[in-house]
């Protein structure tokens, strides 16, 4: 799959060296306009000599090349597509633009929930992790990562997470086999056995779409019944299977009783209270209405008993 190149203007980020920074568990870029240490990665500081730029426009066509680890941090773990297995570089593979709707979707559901749940970290930004397997080591950089409350939380000076995400999703690209393969078998085996508590495959053909949680140290596959999927690691965010490729619109996910705690919910808050005050006013018009006719009550007996004293009166009886 082709790759796309990219540019830097290196003299820029000498003066002004990029970090990424993680706020109210919203990752974000913020330019440092003051010259700051070299950075170090978590655990695996960088030693060099070279206090040069890191050169990255290189051509991002070098799966497969064997590069050591320390190489690997100081020339392709920032700004570029790889991911570095025991010694080889892999390319992250480019998406489509139905990889980028299925993405978009299931992130503005994040984005739902983030506004009830506030209490773990959601990173991306390509920020990876590094694992110590039985077959080596391997770095690699989930498309969304998560860490729970009590996990180990990332400081906004890190670039890489120190420990291991609670929960990893993949958006698969299935161009080759070899992307198949690398997310579907491989990822599934280094993560379950690193402890990630839960693993998505979200597939834009539906094919190798696949949900995992972690129980006794293996993964089951999670097939509800009922097509919902129930995320352990990020407590009350769930969501219907079919929904990831229909992508319903949100104001109609806040009447599905599987969204609705979480999904627009200031609009269920302003729903709510348009119709408590319709109710309301209903109540006010219908005590209106019972007080109208008990007042025309009153006057007609009021009147007729006018009427039976004027009667009363004619025949000389005054009460």
């Amino acid at each position: 799959m082709p790759v796309m190149q990219r540019q830097h203007n290196h003299s820029f980020f000498q003066q002004h060296e990029q970090h990424v920074y993680v706020k109210n568990d919203y990752p974000y870029v913020k330019i440092q306009l003051q010259p700051k240490p070299e950075k170090t990665f978590n655990k695996f500081p960088i030693e060099t000599d070279n206090k040069l730029p890191i050169e990255t426009d290189h051509d991002f066509s070098l799966e497969g090349k064997q590069v050591s680890e320390a190489e690997y941090w100081e020339k392709y773990y920032t700004d570029t597509p790889y991911e570095w297995n025991n010694g080889v570089l892999e390319v992250k593979p480019m998406s489509d633009f139905r990889a980028n709707l299925l993405s978009l979707w299931f992130k503005n559901l994040l984005m739902e929930y983030r506004n009830v749940q506030n209490n773990f970290q959601e990173i991306t930004l390509e920020i990876g992790f590094q694992m110590r397997l039985k077959t080596g080591k391997k770095i690699r950089k989930p498309d969304i990562g998560f860490v729970g409350p009590d996990s180990l939380q990332m400081k906004e000076h890190e670039c890489t997470y120190p420990g291991i995400f609670d929960l990893c999703v993949e958006f698969l690209s299935d161009s080759r086999p070899s992307e198949v393969r690398r997310d579907t078998k491989e990822k599934l085996r280094e993560y379950e056995e690193a402890g990630v508590k839960e693993y998505f495959i979200l597939d834009r053909n539906e094919a190798h779409t696949a949900f995992y949680r972690l129980k006794n140290k293996k993964y089951e596959k999670l097939d509800p019944p009922d097509g919902v999927i129930q995320s352990e690691v990020l407590k009350g965010f769930q969501f219907r299977i079919d929904h990831l490729y229909s992508r319903p619109d949100f104001d109609d996910l806040m009447h599905d009783p599987v969204y609705q705690h979480y999904v627009k919910l200031d609009k269920q808050q302003l729903a709510a209270e348009k119709k408590k005050l319709a109710a309301e006013k209903k109540k006010l018009a219908a005590e209106k209405k019972r007080a109208d006719e008990q007042m025309k009550i009153a006057e007609a007996e009021n009147k007729r008993a006018e009427l039976y004293r004027q009667k009363l009166a004619e025949l000389g009886i005054n009460l």
